[in-house]
């Protein structure tokens, strides 16, 4: 009897739990009926070494779906074309891009979306029979596979220069350039109470330069009052000798007056002597045969009076030269007066 209610009860628990099983399918299949996906082909124009159906699809890092086939592009033979499928809610625009990124240190590779514009337009096929069609970009990995070729040129490049740099010569020299400095700090130590002294001594001397630099400012400031005062005294001078410059000008004014009419009488004076050399001139022409005779008996006087004629000429001129030259002393002399010796 026990043993026949042990089987029930087995029996019954058996029942309940693939009751269970079977209504957990049916809510699993019901959720994935009600999830809508979208497909699109992608075309890789690189290797997808490591990418295979089931992959993962992700949108900017999340989630979306998965790799639903990969295989040969029939219209390009170097291309191999990605089937996907991913969520309908994902934005997929018109300038999204699809990318190969490697998940982890595993060598497996997944497909990464990037989101475009929001303003861009769905994307969608180019016909009715076939996918739209995401466009391939370069993945970083793919970056720094391109960027490779240069990088290592320019690593080639550095440790050429590192070896030239490293040359036995180079190496000889810092050989010797490290033996000096060892020289030179072993020499320091040896006279470090000579060291500190010169500190010191440095110390001092920059104390005495700024106790310099404070009297030099002291003196600085005595000098330009001492230049303002030797300024105002310079300005005072300069207007007394400008007031005794003006008294001279008008003393030589009023005495120039006086001298014109003297050089005037005089430049007459001598326009008729002119005039009489000139009438005594036509008077010997035309006596001409008279005086002929008269040279024998009077001749030297006639000499002797137009020599003492030209010296009367010489004289006048000089006189009109000095007076032109200073007429105040001309008419009242010289007036400078000594100083009487006591």
């Amino acid at each position: 009897m026990e043993t026949r209610a042990n089987y029930i009860m087995v029996g019954f628990f058996v029942l309940l739990l693939a009751f269970g099983l079977l209504g957990f399918v049916l809510w699993l299949a019901k959720f994935q009926f009600e999830q809508v996906y979208a497909r699109y082909d992608i075309v890789f124009e690189s290797t997808v070494t490591g990418l295979r159906e089931g992959s993962p699809v992700r949108y900017n890092g999340v989630g979306v779906g998965e790799v639903i086939s990969v295989d040969l592009d029939p219209d390009r033979p170097t291309a191999i074309r990605v089937t996907i499928e991913v969520q309908k809610r994902t934005p997929v625009r018109a300038d999204s891009l699809a990318t190969l990124e490697l998940e982890g240190l595993t060598g497996g590779r997944y497909v990464q979306l990037t989101g475009g514009s929001p303003t861009a337009p769905p994307l969608q096929p180019l016909s009715e029979d076939r996918l739209a069609e995401i466009p391939a970009g370069h993945s970083s990995f793919e970056q720094v596979l391109e960027g490779a070729p240069e990088m290592l040129e320019n690593v080639n490049l550095v440790l050429l220069r590192a070896q030239a740099l490293m040359s036995d010569r180079n190496l000889k020299n810092i050989e010797q350039l490290i033996g000096n400095l060892t020289e030179v700090t072993a020499a320091i130590a040896e006279n470090r109470g000579n060291v500190e002294k010169l500190i010191a001594d440095a110390a001092a001397t920059m104390e005495n330069l700024r106790e310099a630099t404070g009297s030099l400012e002291t003196m600085a400031g005595s000098l330009q009052t001492n230049v303002q005062t030797l300024t105002a005294r310079a300005d005072s001078t300069l207007s007394s000798f400008q007031s005794v410059a003006g008294s001279i000008d008008r003393e030589v004014t009023a005495t120039s007056k006086d001298a014109r009419g003297l050089i005037a009488s005089l430049e007459k004076t001598s326009g008729h002597l002119s005039g009489a050399t000139s009438q005594l001139e036509a008077m010997l022409a035309e006596n001409r045969e008279p005086i002929r005779d008269f040279t024998n008996t009077g001749l030297y006087e006639l000499s002797t009076l137009l020599t003492e004629a030209r010296e009367l000429i010489v004289v006048l001129n000089r006189i009109t030269t000095e007076v032109q030259r200073d007429p105040a002393r001309f008419i009242f002399g010289d007036q400078q007066q000594g100083y009487e010796a006591q």
